[in-house]
């Protein structure tokens, strides 16, 4: 990793910024699209799924152009596409326009399989959990101070968060195209034709995720997770006003708390508790901690304290989870396809949080405020299941695996 720390340490300020831009709209989107568009909660949501529809389309086709003509143009491209689709945003005239920046958006969200990509190129494997978190922490980061400077700016009218948005994406950009180094030595040739693009897009790409492989497996355990925190982080904040009468800056401490936890956790201690437990180890454990404090958040009602630590397990759940699997599919990946591996997953991911938030709102509103958590704890014990099995093949065929990718799973 020393060799590389320049390489990482740029890419991980490139992905950061552009988060803080990102994460700058969430506390505004609601409200700003209910005042200047008239949008109902239904509206909303759709808005709010088209960034990760629109990511699950084009997650696997960035990784895949990252491959063949390189980790720096894909990236620098949707930086821009991102910085456009705030400017649209702010200007939006009515619905409609503000859908279509969204899922503009969600294109330039596509950059973060190119990302993981790059972090894979430039790590050993026996640091690949440590690199992968890197991302993890730049995700903490963002979300911690995008939401906060979004808050703030709010105060001098909806156009100035928008615009900084806006702002903080073409910085990004800048800084990839002066600081940046490519990551792959040998580049091919992309032709753009129709064939290509509906081969990028076709559904036969994600079979892989239900065919039995490792991999597929470990992408399909993605997804649940994905689906299960993103079906209850919607419904969070309406738990925590109605039934514990948080205010609104409370609840904004609820997502401080799990930013913090995750840059603490996949910043710096991820590398020293991988070389102390190994990665099936930690995974399991982040499994466990996350299905046990989503399952006890309902029973928290009277004991405001007793939802902090159920908060917390969450917390150190998801940040021991994604930096673990995201270094498993690396691993497990041939290297001339990491881009569109980890790109499919990426889809998988953006495929949970679009269809998380649809069940959570049904759940919550139909069944009763338990059933957003309670049945995310259950998806989730349902890839404890999918991980053990998994782990048992790998064991079964370890000298295999290590021949053949030139790893050890421990």
């Amino acid at each position: 990793m020393n060799k590389s720390f320049s390489s990482v340490a740029i890419i991980f300020f490139v992905v950061l910024i552009d988060l803080i831009g990102f994460g700058i709209i969430i506390p505004i989107l609601p409200r700003y699209s209910e005042t200047h568009f008239g949008a109902n909660e239904f509206q909303i949501g759709i808005l709010i799924a088209s960034f990760s529809f629109f990511q699950f389309l084009s997650s696997p086709v960035l990784g895949k152009i990252s491959d063949r003509i390189g980790r720096k143009p894909v990236i620098s491209f949707a930086l821009i596409i991102s910085s456009i689709s705030y400017l649209i945003f702010a200007f939006a005239p009515d619905y409609w326009i503000a859908l279509l920046s969204r899922s503009i958006a969600g294109i330039g969200g596509g950059s973060i399989s190119a990302a993981q990509a790059y972090i894979a190129d430039v790590t050993e494997k026996s640091e690949r959990t440590k690199g992968m978190g890197i991302i993890g922490t730049a995700f903490g980061l963002g979300f911690v101070l995008g939401p906060f400077i979004g808050g703030t700016l709010a105060s001098y009218g909806y156009i100035v968060p928008n615009l900084s948005a806006s702002a903080f994406s073409f910085i990004a950009f800048i800084l990839t195209q002066l600081f940046l180094k490519e990551s792959i030595k040998s580049k091919s040739t992309l032709t753009l034709d129709f064939k290509s693009l509906t081969q990028s897009l076709r559904l036969s790409r994600y079979s892989y995720v239900f065919s039995g492989s490792l991999v597929g497996k470990f992408s399909l355990i993605f997804f649940i997770i994905t689906f299960s925190i993103a079906n209850t982080y919607g419904v969070i904040p309406i738990f925590a006003y109605r039934y514990l009468h948080f205010t609104d800056r409370e609840i904004g401490y609820i997502y401080a708390v799990i930013g913090i936890i995750g840059v603490i956790f996949q910043g710096y201690l991820i590398g020293k508790l991988t070389k102390i437990f190994g990665e099936r180890r930690l995974l399991l454990i982040g499994i466990i901690l996350l299905a046990s404090g989503l399952a006890f958040i309902p029973v928290s009602i009277s004991q405001i304290f007793l939802m902090w630590i159920y908060v917390i397990l969450i917390s150190i759940g998801l940040a021991l989870i994604n930096p673990t699997i995201l270094s498993f599919i690396s691993k497990l990946s041939p290297p001339e396809q990491q881009g569109e591996v980890l790109g499919v997953n990426q889809s998988m991911g953006s495929l949970g949080r679009v269809m998380g938030p649809v069940w959570g709102g049904f759940a919550f509103n139909v069944l009763g405020y338990q059933f957003p958590f309670w049945t995310a704890s259950i998806f989730t014990i349902l890839s404890l299941y999918l991980a053990i099995e998994n782990f048992r093949k790998i064991r079964m065929n370890k000298s295999e695996i290590s021949e053949k990718y030139g790893v050890q799973i421990r």
